[in-house]
């Protein structure tokens, strides 16, 4: 059973607003589409395992994507869980390329691409040290001891996993997707005792659920940038020209003539993911080069947003959604 869903992260959507809104001239555009991509291709793997993760049983596993759980002062990353009353699995999701090289005398992975190669995160070690802060973090909560088992698993079907003689004990935490199953399959042959009851179960589900914090960065603290270095307008959803024209209820793009009635919603989300999670008439106004208060007054309410205040002390705020 799915307990949490696999989504597109705020911190991605933050990024996306990101990349939409800085000029491609500024120095720091590559660093913003740079992350954007890694933390893409790591959603798209996670999201390609949802396809052998379907042919596990739904009554006996609970599977969360994307916990995000404090211990001490710190918080760390559960890309994927799956528990059932015996144990757990945490499960270190890449979607990498090329060769990939683990050796065994300093614990290392070395990532080969076309005539480079490159020193990368240990991914066995980063599972492992997750599950240990994991285990750790369910006996602070008193909960039952269970076993917390750990693999990197690599979705990427065209990458090459190369391992070293000798490296058998770290090769066990080692598949690509296409062998998870099997490898799953051998751990629930070796812990057939059930350690938890199926009200303790559901207990963890629910602690874990109510612990989870999403990671919801300052996103223009993060790259050291400004509301001034937000470009405003609305966007073309076309060509992607900023700003298009506001007339007689239509938007329109000088540059590629698309028309839209909705183009300034994406706006006003981008204003909540990157500057702050209310706006005002005037911060509308502003922000969407739109001069009328009441057009700008009518085309807030037609975004059903929930809003305090009276009239001119009016404040409009992000929707849930926008929280997660």
């Amino acid at each position: 059973m799915i307990a949490k869903s696999c989504s597109i992260t705020i911190r991605i959507e933050k990024l996306q607003a990101l990349d939409r809104r800085i000029a491609p001239n500024h120095p720091v555009r590559r660093d913003v589409s740079t992350e954007l991509s890694n933390r893409m291709a790591g959603y798209r793997g996670e999201k390609s395992l949802e396809f052998h993760l379907s042919m596990l049983s739904d009554s006996k596993y609970y599977i969360f994507h994307g916990l995000r759980l404090k211990y001490k002062k710190y918080f760390f990353q559960v890309d994927n869980l799956l528990l059932c009353s015996s144990f757990g699995i945490n499960l270190e999701v890449k979607n990498m390329g090329g060769e990939l090289h683990f050796e065994k005398n300093f614990n290392q992975m070395v990532q080969t691409k076309k005539d480079s190669s490159a020193r990368k995160t240990n991914p066995v070690l980063q599972a492992k040290l997750q599950a240990i802060k994991l285990k750790k973090w369910l006996n602070e909560r008193n909960c039952p001891d269970i076993p917390i088992y750990y693999l990197f698993v690599n979705s990427n079907s065209k990458t090459l996993i190369v391992s070293e003689p000798g490296n058998e004990r770290i090769n066990q935490h080692i598949c690509n997707s296409e062998f998870l199953i099997e490898k799953i399959f051998q751990i629930e042959n070796t812990n057939k005792v059930e350690v938890l009851s199926i009200k303790e179960l559901r207990k963890i589900k629910r602690i874990l659920l109510a612990s989870h914090t999403p990671d919801n960065p300052e996103i223009l603290q993060h790259f050291n940038l400004t509301q001034n270095n937000i470009l405003p307008g609305v966007q073309c959803p076309k060509c992607h020209y900023l700003p298009m024209k506001y007339s007689r209820g239509t938007w329109f793009c000088p540059t590629c003539k698309e028309k839209s009635k909705t183009a300034h919603i994406q706006a006003v989300y981008d204003y909540f993911l990157l500057i702050k999670p209310f706006i005002t008439n005037s911060e509308f106004r502003q922000f969407l080069h739109i001069e009328s208060i009441h057009i700008a007054q009518k085309l807030l309410a037609s975004m059903k947003l929930h809003f305090t205040g009276k009239f001119k002390d009016r404040v409009y705020h992000a929707p849930p959604f926008m929280e997660r």
